[in-house]
């Protein structure tokens, strides 16, 4: 045998498996990995599952949401958020995404393999203040993470931006990358460089192979964490409620945190804290810790600026410090705040509305796990805003990506939370505002007022404005029912008094009170089929009035029953007419429109008959998948029939000015308001309001028009959107929604 045969013997075998293997990296490979692998790697915070991409990719493409933090994912008490999310049964799992280490730089790059699966998605980030030191990005556990694939990833889709530049520059200032091709090309992209059309096809065959290590070997190495967290399952109550998860937070922190005075876990304590010599050392180190100037706020905006690209809906959680700990170790309190509101402000002024704080609850007993880990009770906390923000319906949000906070001067600017606390605090909460206003979907214009001034004035659409007039319906009745309390302020009136001494003709009327007008209590219909208010066709309010007590009929097994009638109040208008001898039109313009000098105020025959009128004053129908132009005629005999409970135009401003002077100013005293806007159940309803627990109610909408009004129970919160665009079928909805938004102004 020749010595070329003996050695393609000896190394043919060799040479032909590496060039299959060559091939098998460079061919594209695919490969479905089961449930079990998902929910494995979903939990498992596994180094090769952080740095690859195509588990991701398949599990964001299911139910799975990312968690990004760092090692406070790893802390898997009871409450953790992936047992809750499996023992109740959520639409979403947590995909575990950090470990100890992992910062803005590492989140950033392990994005870049998932932004299309992520696109129009939800996602959390636990961002904490202790990312943000002097050094920023720990090079050590940059380089235990780095992905060259994720890296590559990156390069071919680098643009010649502010981002792109930053993140290159970041990459090569880790030290850690010694490809030839990567370095090379990320050199060019720092510098501005376009990478030639050689290297991306390098970068791409790497990408590719890099790829088919990644489909081949990702789930090797996971941790299996399933066992540990289907027991953990059992330890939480069946029905899901936030008492409940805090008694055993409780349970579960009493038995674990036996060894110390910190309220720190016995094996964290006694694996790193119980050596005496360790505690003394560490007493006092952290006092000149300084979380406000770091080169951390850039990478952190390299994470805003791809979730921005992504249109990616993102919660936020900003978790304490151990407060016994931090005093022990002399961590500034001031300064933690500092930072805190530093983060708030990057996040507020772009368009980054959802956040927990909860820096401010490391004081509490059994919140932290550790001396910087949420744990217990914060993760409870943690699931108070996860569910909410989880369960509400997904929209597209709109961020507005600022490149000021890649600068040297925002890493190392000096903000203090007493200087910009107030600031951002109303910039949020204007902000959360607007985001819930948009969610409703509402066609119109937003105001809120508190304490008399306008906090928000916001339109969701250019269709109208704060001053443009719309029909206001149904809303109109709170608008005569104060007239009615006025009148019984004026001794021209009683509550008392029966519907027999106005409309002697109307049935039972010596058994109806003018309450129960009020209250919508009267057991009063009409006959006609449909019932109609007023005439077949408009000619004049008595023509109206006759038409109505002809067909009204009176059912005893509704009397004193709430049942929804504007009948109600065209009676009460007329009762109104008839005490001070003048026409309802002539009694609403001098109580309202001319003491109060509205500008943008009319009934509605009035406003559409100028001779400039608005075009606000045109309602919109959507229906059967089109918008439909309102009939204006149509309308026109709606609002006639609807004297005193659906007829009058006006703007939100005009709106404000009223509602205020109902409830804050001269019109009203404390005894009337107290008796009118206070209701019976089931509806509550008195006054033209449905008078809930903590604020009040009134809804319009007919002929294309919305009006909503949220008023708090001490009137110094006022909230009104309008529109004149309905969509058929979606008024229970749209109502529903306002009152998320209300909520989000009584409680922020």
């Amino acid at each position: 045998m020749s010595n070329k045969k003996k050695l393609w013997n000896i190394f043919g075998p060799v040479i032909i498996a590496f060039l299959l293997f060559g091939c098998v990296l460079l061919l594209p490979m695919k490969r479905h990995f089961s449930n079990k692998n998902l929910y494995e790697a979903a939990t498992s915070q596994n180094e090769n599952v952080f740095k690859g991409i195509k588990l991701k990719q398949q599990a964001f493409k299911k139910n799975y949401v990312p968690f990004y933090g760092s090692s406070e994912l790893s802390r898997i008490d009871p409450l953790h958020p992936s047992i809750i999310a499996k023992k109740y049964h959520r639409n979403y799992r947590p995909f575990l995404l950090g470990s100890r280490g992992t910062q803005s730089l590492l989140q950033y790059m392990d994005m870049q393999g998932t932004a299309k699966q992520l696109r129009n998605k939800k996602a959390v980030v636990i961002i904490s203040p202790q990312w943000f030191t002097e050094e920023g990005q720990n090079h050590q556990a940059f380089a235990m993470y780095y992905s060259p694939l994720q890296t590559t990833i990156f390069l071919l889709h680098a643009k010649n931006n502010k981002a792109s530049r930053y993140a290159a520059q970041r990459l090569l200032d880790m030290d850690t990358i010694k490809d030839g091709i990567i370095k090379s090309s990320l050199e060019k992209v720092a510098k501005g460089q376009k990478i030639s059309s050689f290297d991306k096809q390098m970068l791409s065959s790497k990408k590719r192979a890099l790829e088919n290590e990644d489909t081949m070997f990702s789930t090797i190495g996971m941790q299996d964490r399933l066992t540990k967290i289907n027991r953990k399952t059992t330890l939480l109550p069946k029905k899901y409620s936030i008492k409940a998860l805090n008694r055993v937070a409780n349970h579960q922190a009493e038995i674990h945190t036996t060894s110390n005075g910190f309220g720190i876990h016995n094996n964290f304590y006694k694996k790193n804290l119980s050596k005496r010599e360790v505690l003394k050392k560490l007493k006092g180190s952290q006092k000149n810790f300084n979380y406000v100037e770091s080169p951390e706020y850039a990478d952190f905006e390299l994470m805003l600026q791809q979730f921005a690209k992504q249109h990616t809906n993102v919660l936020f959680v900003i978790p304490p410090v151990n407060a016994k700990w931090a005093k022990y170790t002399g961590l500034s309190t001031k300064m933690y705040e500092n930072s805190v509101a530093k983060i708030q402000e990057q996040l507020i002024s772009q368009g980054f509305y959802n956040i927990e704080d909860l820096s401010k609850y490391g004081s509490q007993k059994y919140f932290m796990e550790d001396t910087i880990h949420l744990g217990w009770r914060g993760w409870v906390a943690v699931d108070q805003a996860v569910k909410p923000f989880m369960d509400e319906k997904n929209t597209k949000p709109t961020y507005d990506i600022q490149n000021y906070y890649y600068s040297k001067q925002w890493q190392n600017k000096e903000i203090t939370k007493s200087l910009e606390s107030a600031k951002s605090k109303a910039v949020l909460r204007n902000n959360l505002l607007k985001e819930k206003i948009r969610q409703t979907g509402i066609k119109g214009n937003a105001l809120a007022v508190q304490n008399g001034k306008v906090v928000l004035d916001y339109t969701t659409e250019k269709n109208i404005t704060s001053s443009d007039p719309v029909l206001i319906n149904s809303t109109q009745k709170l608008m005569t029912a104060s007239l009615v309390a006025k009148a019984v302020q004026d001794g021209k009136l009683k509550y008392t008094d029966h519907l027999s001494k106005w409309l002697p003709s109307i049935p039972r009327s010596e058994k109806i009170t003018i309450s129960d007008l009020l209250q919508m209590r009267s057991g009063l219909v009409l006959d006609s089929i449909p019932p109609k208010l007023g005439a077949y066709k408009y000619t004049s309010d008595k023509a109206d009035l006759q038409s109505n007590l002809s067909h009204t009929v009176f059912i005893d097994t509704n009397y004193g029953k709430w049942r929804y009638d504007s009948l109600n109040y065209v009676y009460l208008s007329n009762i109104l007419s008839k005490i001070y001898h003048k026409s309802y039109e002539e009694l609403f313009d001098d109580e309202y429109i001319d003491k109060l000098h509205l500008k943008n105020t009319a009934f509605y025959w009035d406003a559409v008959n100028d001779p400039e009128p608005s075009k606000s004053l045109t309602g919109h129908r959507f229906t059967h998948d089109h918008w439909v132009t309102v009939n204006t005629d149509k309308a026109l005999e709606l609002a006639h029939h609807s004297l005193g409970a659906g007829s009058i135009t006006m703007s939100n401003q005009d709106m404000i000015k009223v509602i205020n002077y109902i409830f804050n100013g001269g019109m009203l005293t404390k005894k009337s308001k107290a008796y009118l806007f206070k209701g019976k159940a089931p509806s509550y309803y008195n006054g033209g309001l449905y008078n809930l627990k903590n604020y009040h109610v009134a809804n319009g909408a007919g002929s294309g028009f919305y009006t909503f009004i949220r008023i708090s129970n001490d009137g110094k919160k006022i909230l009104v959107i309008q529109s004149n665009h309905t969509v058929s079928g979606r008024f229970t909805h749209y109502k529903k929604q306002v009152d998320k938004v209300m909520n989000q102004f009584m409680y922020n």
